[in-house]
C-alpha cells in the first residue's frame, strides 16, 4: 500500500493544479492508460552513497506490473535525479509507414478492478545489475483520471507524476501535456 501518500491532481497544463474534486475516479471494468510522467530521487542513495561510481546522477527508468505480471517498461533517462516522460512517440517509420495512435503511447494499459493493484517499481540501470530505487502497490481503484502527484512514495523517491486516462476517450491534449 501506498504509505503517507499525498495527492496533488493536475488537469490539462502540467503547472496549473486543479481541486481535488474536478477529478473522478477510475470506473471499474473501464480500461485506462497509467504512465509516470516525472520522477525525482533523492541525491544519494538510502546508504548515502553516489549513484553510480563516476558520480553521475541514476539512469532511471521504472516498471509497472498489473495482476502479477509486468506491463510496462518505461524508456531509460540517463544520469538525471529528475526524469520526465511523454506520452507517445514516434519513431521514424512512423514516416515511411502508417502508424496506429495506440501502438504510439507509451503507457501500461490495464482494467480498473477492485481488489487489483499496480506495483510501480523505480529502477537505476546499470552496466551489471540494476538497482531497485523503490516500490510500492497502489490499489488500482483508488486511481485518478488526473495527473495525480505522489509525495514520497517510497525510497529514495522524492515525488512522481502518475498520470491516467482512459484507453477509449484519447484526447490530443491527452498526449502533448
Amino acid at each position: 500500500m501506498v504509505a503517507g501518500v499525498g495527492a496533488l491532481f493536475f488537469l490539462g497544463n502540467d503547472e496549473e493544479p486543479q481541486a481535488a474534486g474536478a477529478s473522478k475516479g477510475v470506473e471499474a471494468e473501464h480500461h485506462y492508460y497509467v504512465l509516470l510522467t516525472l520522477i525525482e530521487v533523492t541525491p544519494k542513495t538510502t546508504e548515502g552513497k553516489k549513484w553510480d561510481p563516476d558520480g553521475s546522477g541514476p539512469d532511471l527508468y521504472y516498471r509497472i506490473h498489473w495482476q502479477g505480471h509486468p506491463v510496462f517498461e518505461s524508456a531509460t533517462k540517463s544520469d538525471t535525479l529528475l526524469a520526465k516522460w511523454s506520452n507517445a512517440s514516434v519513431g521514424i517509420g512512423a514516416f515511411t509507414e502508417q502508424v496506429s495512435l495506440d501502438d504510439s503511447i507509451k503507457a501500461a494499459r490495464i482494467t480498473a478492478r477492485a481488489g487489483d493493484e499496480l506495483e510501480i517499481v523505480i529502477l537505476d540501470r546499470d552496466v551489471f545489475k540494476d538497482d531497485v530505487v523503490a516500490k510500492w502497490k497502489v490499489p488500482v481503484m483508488t486511481l485518478l483520471v488526473a495527473d495525480q502527484r505522489w509525495d514520497a512514495p517510497s525510497g529514495n523517491v522524492v515525488s512522481v507524476i502518475c498520470r491516467v486516462f482512459p484507453l477509449d476517450r484519447v484526447k490530443l491534449e491527452d498526449l502533448t501535456r
